[in-house]
């Protein structure tokens, strides 16, 4: 008689989530009700367990309960528009021109207003330069800079701890 291969007999997907696995995340979710599935998968590594965050979001969904419960306070969205008019952003964009030279434009926004001030452009902006533009800002703003409570700007090199002392004294 011929021997055939034959492949181990399993069943299809994914093996069961242990009930000791599933009982300990129905725990963790009761004893912690502000707690997410994340957190919750957080606290399940810290144990030396390995679960996805996938299979706690299931696991809590069948037992019907919420895998990500509403925190008390606003949501982002309700922050942004009760702080508008304390937000001030600003950033670099720029063009290219016909002559293929590209030039650096420093724009703030005030959020409340959605109002753009674009302060300069320059080929080559430096630090310097942009400590002078936020200056120019001061002095535009004239009255109005306590309005601003939150300046917003990225990482990059050219924000530094001059722009910064100038950007204080908006707050």
């Amino acid at each position: 008689m011929k021997r055939r291969w034959t492949y181990p007999k399993h069943g299809p997907g994914r093996p069961p989530i242990r009930p000791t696995i599933r009982a300990l995340v129905l725990r963790l979710a009761a004893e912690n009700p502000g707690w997410g599935y994340r957190r919750i998968t957080g606290q399940i590594a810290g144990l030396g367990r390995k679960v996805s965050p996938a299979t706690v979001w299931a696991i809590l969904q069948r037992a019907g309960v919420d895998p990500a419960p509403r925190r008390s306070g606003p949501t982002w969205a309700q922050f942004l528009k009760a702080q508008a008019s304390g937000i001030l952003a600003c950033d670099f964009f720029s063009v290219e021109t016909v002559m293929l030279a590209r030039l650096y434009y420093f724009a703030v926004v005030e959020h409340a207003t959605r109002r753009v001030h674009v302060l300069g452009v320059t080929a080559h902006p430096t630090a310097g330069w942009v400590a002078q533009q936020a200056r120019n800002l001061i002095l535009a703003l004239g009255d109005r800079t306590g309005d601003f409570r939150f300046p917003i700007r990225d990482r990059d090199s050219k924000f530094t701890a001059v722009f910064d002392a100038l950007s204080a004294k908006l707050v």
